[in-house]
C-alpha cells in the first residue's frame, strides 16, 4: 500500500523464524537464544554496499584515518555479540582498508586498540566534557576576547 504513495521508495516487509536483518545488523536466534532466550546480533552489510573507504592519499588530516578506522571498530564491537564474528567482521574490514592502499601496519595498529573484550565499555553511553573555547576578535584599534 506504500509503494502506491512513494513511486521512487520501494518498502518491503521480511518475516523470518531464525534471523533478520535491521539496518547494519542481523539479528537471530543463535546459542545464547536456546541457553537464556537472549537474541545475539551480527554486523550485516547489504547487497548494494561498495565499502568505498576514504583512500588513503587522500587530503584528509592524519587524525581523521586514525579516528576513522578506530571508530569503524568500535562500530563492529557495538553490532557484534560474540567474539567469533568481531574476528570475522574486522578482518574484513582491515581488507578491505588495505585495498584502499591504507598501510597494514596502520591499521593493525589502530584496530588492535579495540578490543572485543570491551564491548561492555564501548555500549555505555559517556558524557560529553564541553571545553570553554576562547574565540579572539581583533580591530584595528582593540582587541577583544569572547569566552
Amino acid at each position: 500500500m506504500l509503494n502506491r504513495h512513494y513511486p521512487t521508495i520501494k518498502f518491503t516487509a521480511e518475516f523470518a523464524d531464525k534471523e533478520i536483518n535491521l539496518l547494519d545488523t542481523t539479528v537471530f536466534k543463535g546459542e545464547r537464544f536456546n541457553k537464556k532466550a537472549i537474541l545475539d546480533i551480527r554486523s550485516h552489510l547489504k547487497p548494494t554496499e561498495t565499502s568505498q573507504y576514504t583512500h588513503f592519499s587522500s587530503c584528509h588530516p592524519p587524525g581523521f584515518r586514525k579516528r576513522f578506522i578506530k571508530g569503524e571498530a568500535l562500530r563492529l564491537v557495538r553490532t557484534n555479540s560474540s567474539a567469533k564474528s568481531f574476528l570475522e567482521n574486522i578482518n574484513q574490514f582491515k581488507a578491505r582498508l588495505r585495498a584502499r592502499d591504507h598501510p597494514s601496519g596502520l591499521v593493525e595498529r589502530i584496530t588492535s586498540e579495540v578490543k572485543f573484550s570491551a564491548m561492555k565499555s564501548a555500549l555505555q553511553q559517556r558524557q560529553r566534557v564541553r571545553k570553554k573555547f576562547v574565540t579572539h576578535f581583533i580591530t584595528r584599534s582593540k582587541r577583544f576576547c569572547l569566552i
